[in-house]
């Protein structure tokens, strides 16, 4: 089993608290499945290894693609204040406590493993955790950077936007180009606390899905025609000839490449999407996935990988294949979430809800 990527998901707190999903919403739903199993099956040591890299080109900024669809210009543009404590509620607190959680067993663990010597101080991942940013692998619970830049994403957003709203769609544009190419020059020099040059980056992302929701061109989006064809090509193109891709560790290649590989294979994967939203089965089973995404997000890696590794490492000495790993991380992380939604209080700490 591979070390993991550091990708990660859009939270189950970012979609609407509707109880009757609309069609659309259901399809997003179904993307946030998909992404988040192709983020485990990543984490899971993927094989072959070129299939892992090309699902890193589009899965992130798939998710910033889906946070900006159901971000709600109506209800948080005249109300910031809202919004900042939604997002507190929603990410930070999820965020902390399943880095607190990582880290209590990632002590127990050492204190149990065989022949161990120390090479991190006990208190490097709480700084690690309070920096909210890549640190050398000190953040333990690597996925759980994704609600700490998605936290700082949604407040540049919204402070950017709440201006530009009603001004020229070229106009907006440029203005999230700007952004994220700051983001890219400013990740040059340094790893920006809770991420905040990645969130940069990930602007123009956001913003073509605000407009997707904006513009109602979700449902226009076909299954399959000549434009799906042409989606393919570019996307292959640009993941071919563009260098390895890994958003926390700021590493994009070519820009022009990395933003196009990115926009393609989140077409594409919509439009996969929709047609499997034509069986009943998929569509209960991708949704379900989808609406458990910030579980799978903080619990797979943090709990579930870290005890296979040990386990394999100092039990065994043998080692899991990505699927069996896969199904593990991901049943046990739907399990664990069952347990907490009904323990008082833990629903809060790990999932920001009562």
């Amino acid at each position: 089993m591979q070390a993991p990527d550091t990708s990660s998901v859009t939270t189950a707190a970012e979609s609407t608290s509707a109880t009757v999903r609309t069609p659309r919403l259901k399809v997003i739903d179904m993307v946030r499945g998909i992404t988040i199993l192709l983020v485990v099956v990543g984490h899971a040591g993927l094989t072959p290894v070129v299939l892992n890299d090309m699902f890193r080109d589009f899965r992130l900024p798939l998710f910033f693609i889906v946070s900006g669809y159901l971000f709600s210009a109506s209800k948080y543009f005249d109300n910031f204040t809202s919004l900042l404590r939604t997002r507190i509620v929603t990410l930070v607190v999820p965020y902390l406590s399943a880095g607190l959680l990582s880290y209590l067993l990632w002590l127990t663990l050492r204190t149990l493993e065989t022949n161990h010597t120390p090479d991190i101080a006990w208190h490097e991942p709480l700084v690690a955790i309070a920096y909210g940013t890549y640190s050398g692998g000190l953040l333990l619970n690597i996925p759980i950077w994704f609600l700490a830049c998605l936290f700082m994403t949604q407040i540049i957003f919204c402070l950017s936007m709440r201006y530009l709203s009603g001004r020229p769609l070229l106009l907006q544009l440029a203005a999230m180009l700007s952004l994220s190419l700051s983001g890219y020059a400013l990740s040059t020099v340094a790893f920006l606390p809770w991420n905040i040059d990645v969130a940069l980056v990930a602007q123009l992302f956001v913003f073509i899905g605000y407009q997707l929701k904006q513009r109602q061109l979700l449902g226009k989006i076909r299954i399959f025609n000549l434009g799906t064809l042409l989606l393919i090509v570019i996307f292959l193109a640009a993941a071919y000839f563009n260098s390895y891709v890994d958003m926390n560790n700021r590493e994009y290649g070519n820009l022009l490449l990395f933003y196009t590989a990115g926009i393609a294979g989140s077409l594409l994967t919509i439009q996969m999407t929709q047609l499997l939203s034509k069986s009943r089965f998929f569509t209960a089973f991708l949704t379900y996935i989808g609406q458990e995404s910030l579980a799978i997000l903080i619990f797979h890696y943090g709990i579930f990988i870290l005890l296979l590794n040990f386990m394999e490492h100092n039990l065994y000495d043998s080692y899991l294949s990505w699927f069996p790993t896969t199904v593990i991380a991901v049943a046990g992380s739907l399990g664990l979430s069952m347990v907490v939604k009904r323990v008082p209080g833990l629903g809060f700490l790990v999932g920001g809800k009562a």
